[in-house]
């Protein structure tokens, strides 16, 4: 997997971009994601949180885009966590790729050999393991 224009940050809760660190975990809520299966592209969307911590000159969304998608899997919520809790990232990272079916966790903030699949874990419980060729982000 290909990182074109950004990093994992070292403590695996933000994007680097254009010398500027963007943290997923405190100052951006996670909101949705598109699965185009016939372009094998997926987007996952943020955008910045209401608060004074944050940044005034954060951008107001954040858009990872991932292309070539060959793996794609998610996990559920834990149904005993708050709702609250589905669009907060708690880590992005790369796992190995033998262990294409534990869910969550993470070995690298950068792609390695054998470790390229990226998993996101959230608050709630909710995982999203990919497998991809590229990974961009589009700042607004």
């Amino acid at each position: 997997m290909k990182l074109n224009n950004f990093k994992i940050a070292d403590d695996n809760i933000a994007f680097e971009y254009r010398d500027k660190y963007f943290d997923l975990h405190n100052c951006f809520d996670f909101v949705s994601l598109n699965y185009d299966i016939s372009q094998k592209l997926l987007k996952l969307f943020w955008i910045k949180t209401e608060g004074d911590w944050v940044s005034i000159d954060s951008p107001k969304n954040i858009v990872l885009i991932v292309s070539d998608v060959y793996l794609f899997k998610t996990k559920e919520r834990d149904k005993d966590k708050p709702y609250t809790e589905d669009d907060c990232l708690s880590s992005i990272g790369f796992v190995f790729n033998e262990e294409v079916d534990k869910m969550g966790g993470y070995f690298s903030n950068v792609p390695e050999k054998d470790c390229t699949h990226l998993s996101l874990e959230f608050e709630s419980g909710f995982v999203l393991k990919i497998g991809a060729k590229y990974l961009e982000i589009s700042v607004n």
